[in-house]
């Protein structure tokens, strides 16, 4: 691939390989999540304390976050005009939200919840169910904040994206509604466990399910940016808002 000449070119190049890297680090770190018990505390406190994969999981996840916007940025930058250009930069804006959010969830749920529940694992008998009820505290927050991630990151997001891949006349359009199917089951994610109050079998399904699709999507949208980069630079040299036909 040829070296890049504009800033937009090394944007995209750099943006589309940072969001490759991110959307496979968030997949791998989504699926080995270790699971915990429904209705067992103690069961979740045993569960993060005693998991050696706990810590480096959620630091994973907390690079591909970082790393999936260098993706989104670049496929901002390749859809340049009207009603779709809007969405995807609407959807960037809401990327940087949703990120801010999930960088939160994911250090607490990662770090803070495996002191707490390690603290837990080594109280004094007469101080074990406080210890517990700190480690369900913590939880009930992340269970919160994970709802609002699904809601706006993954949910809101990637409906704005998918909006402006369908309408752009850039990319395949079936891209463009596979991820805002996705974006809208992970919403519904996210209300059905805000509702709850704590994860559920049915929210746990779908959000395996709707992540792994956004985050292969993310794949294949940065391939595709990186394959139009030399077309859209050619077109930057040439006219000031080039429309890059796919």
């Amino acid at each position: 691939m040829a070296t890049p000449t504009t800033t937009t070119g090394w944007i995209l190049r750099v943006g589309s390989y940072a969001g490759i890297a991110g959307a496979l680090l968030g997949l791998v770190g989504n699926l080995l999540h270790p699971p915990t018990p429904i209705g067992d505390p103690e069961g979740v406190a045993r569960t993060i304390a005693g998991s050696r994969l706990w810590v480096p999981d959620h630091l994973a996840i907390v690079l591909g976050l970082i790393l999936m916007l260098g993706g989104l940025v670049a496929i901002t930058h390749t859809i340049p005009d009207g009603l779709p250009a809007a969405l995807a930069r609407l959807g960037s804006v809401a990327a940087v939200a949703g990120i801010t959010i999930g960088l939160l969830l994911v250090t607490l749920d990662g770090l803070a919840a495996k002191g707490i529940a390690e603290a837990w694992t080594t109280a004094p008998a007469a101080d074990q169910a406080a210890a517990l009820q700190l480690v369900l505290a913590e939880e009930t927050i992340n269970f919160a904040l994970a709802a609002l991630f699904n809601i706006l990151f993954a949910g809101v997001s990637f409906i704005l994206y998918g909006l402006a891949v369908a309408w752009s006349h850039t990319y395949p359009r079936w891209l463009g509604w596979t991820v805002v199917l996705a974006g809208a089951g992970s919403i519904l994610a996210g209300l059905i466990q805000a509702t709850a109050g704590e994860p559920t079998t049915i929210t746990r399904i779908l959000t395996i399910i709707f992540p792994t699709v956004i985050t292969l999507w993310l794949v294949e949208m940065n391939i595709l940016v990186l394959r139009k980069t030399p077309a859209l630079e050619r077109a930057i040299t040439q006219h000031p808002h080039p429309e890059v036909s796919g």
